[in-house]
């Protein structure tokens, strides 16, 4: 009987976790972050509000991002509950980026053939027309991919939305998979400015990396740093000439 007793609290506590977003607010961030890239993208902010090539006016969506965690902790939902738990380095950490990383280049790599046959070759960026061999612009723009992009991105997408969008649909597991492939199309969709097949693709990836938020018991670390090395690489390889933008 006490059994049963502890069973059902622990159902009941579980039941409270799944539903902290109020749904008002919740949906006032998500309509505003999608707006705010749609303003972004159709060119309607002066290009004096760029903060460099490649970052441009991405600081704006991550304004939200901070409002958002703000917003959070006013109304004491606690971070853990989209994923942004303590960090703890370790070797499971370890696999989990590896891991998300290697799955999402492989999934990326098989459907870019057809991706690039359906909708011609990925259309060549200007923005990242000054990177190779300055150094010091890379320098520059580094940290910022990792706090704008990796971390950014990553707690809207993986973290919030992902959630959001699972709680709405009941937060059961059939809700979590719909929700990841919901985040995903919309990763994509922000992305649509990069062409089809780079928005093909990140959608992909996003997909890639909601999978993993959820095998990792909702863990937004390995996502974190898993974007993050993925993005320091491109930009490397940007730099080098590997990759011609």
């Amino acid at each position: 009987m006490q059994e049963a007793v502890k069973l059902t609290e622990r159902a009941h506590r579980t039941d409270k976790q799944q539903q902290l977003f109020p749904s008002i607010g919740a949906g006032s961030f998500v309509a505003g972050y999608f707006g705010l890239a749609l303003v972004r993208y159709a060119g309607w902010i002066p290009r004096s509000w760029s903060l460099m090539p490649v970052v441009e006016t991405a600081w704006l969506s991550f304004l939200l991002v901070l409002a958002l965690m703000i917003w959070m902790w006013a109304t004491k939902i606690p971070l853990v509950h989209i994923g942004l738990r303590v960090f703890r380095p370790s070797r499971s950490l370890l696999k989990w980026v590896i891991g998300t990383m290697v799955i999402d280049s492989l999934a990326i790599g098989m459907a870019r053939p057809a991706l690039v046959a359906a909708f011609g070759e990925a259309q060549q960026l200007d923005r990242f027309r000054d990177l190779p061999g300055n150094l010091g612009l890379l320098l520059a723009i580094l940290p910022l991919v990792w706090l704008l992009a990796a971390f950014g991105e990553e707690f809207f997408f993986r973290g919030f939305l992902l959630t959001v969008i699972a709680e709405a649909l009941g937060a059961s597991r059939a809700a979590w998979v719909a929700a990841v492939l919901v985040q995903a199309i919309g990763f994509g969709l922000i992305h649509a400015y990069q062409g089809p097949v780079q928005a093909i693709s990140i959608g992909i990836g996003g997909a890639v990396y909601g999978g993993a938020f959820l095998l990792a018991r909702r863990n937004l670390w390995p996502l974190i740093l898993a974007h993050g090395i993925n993005d320091t690489l491109g930009l490397v390889f940007v730099y080098f000439g590997i990759i011609v933008p």
